[in-house]
């Protein structure tokens, strides 16, 4: 969803994602498709600080990092720079169920993402709208998810009629003891 959204507006998406695999995972499929002015930064590459610095020069589309690269000052002065010449068209938050379940206890860099983000990516009076996205949270996560996030607007989030799945089917198997 947020990649045709970040395809769609002018300007750059950033994602913020809670582990590498995923954010690699992301980066191979945009590449798939021919889109490659894409970064994923993490702290286990050599090109960090030269990512870092080409972020705020607005060369890339899509930028992926975890909540905590938010915290360091270099990245955020980075961002800041980028949305002075560069538009910001979306904050995605992807398995933003990990705002709730996870950043409360150890990750809590989850709790400062809706402010940072509004903070250093806004521009000229414009504000990217913080997009989270999740497909596993409870009406409860939802509503910490959205408390967390400083989302006022009641009708932000929107919610399944049911949990119920029925593309997923459990089955269960008396192992034979022979």
């Amino acid at each position: 969803i947020y990649q045709l959204a970040g395809l769609l507006m002018p300007g750059i998406t950033i994602v913020i994602d809670p582990i590498i695999a995923l954010m690699e995972d992301q980066e191979e499929g945009l590449f798939q498709y021919g889109i490659d002015r894409i970064v994923t930064l993490s702290s286990n590459q050599a090109s960090l600080r030269s990512d870092i610095k080409r972020t705020k020069n607005g060369e890339f589309q899509f930028i992926f990092q975890s909540p905590e690269r938010l915290q360091t000052p270099e990245y955020r002065e980075a961002l800041s720079g980028l949305a002075l010449t560069s538009l910001v068209n979306l904050a995605v938050i992807d398995e933003a169920h990990c705002v709730s379940e996870w950043g409360h206890d150890f990750r809590t860099s989850y709790l400062n993402i809706g402010r940072i983000s509004r903070d250093v990516c806004s521009t000229r009076g414009f504000t990217p709208p913080l997009l989270a996205l999740t497909g596993t949270a409870s009406h409860a996560v939802l509503r910490d998810v959205q408390r967390e996030l400083k989302i006022q607007e009641f009708d932000a989030i929107i919610t399944p009629s049911t949990f119920d799945r029925a593309e997923i089917d459990f089955s269960v198997f008396e192992a034979d003891p022979d």
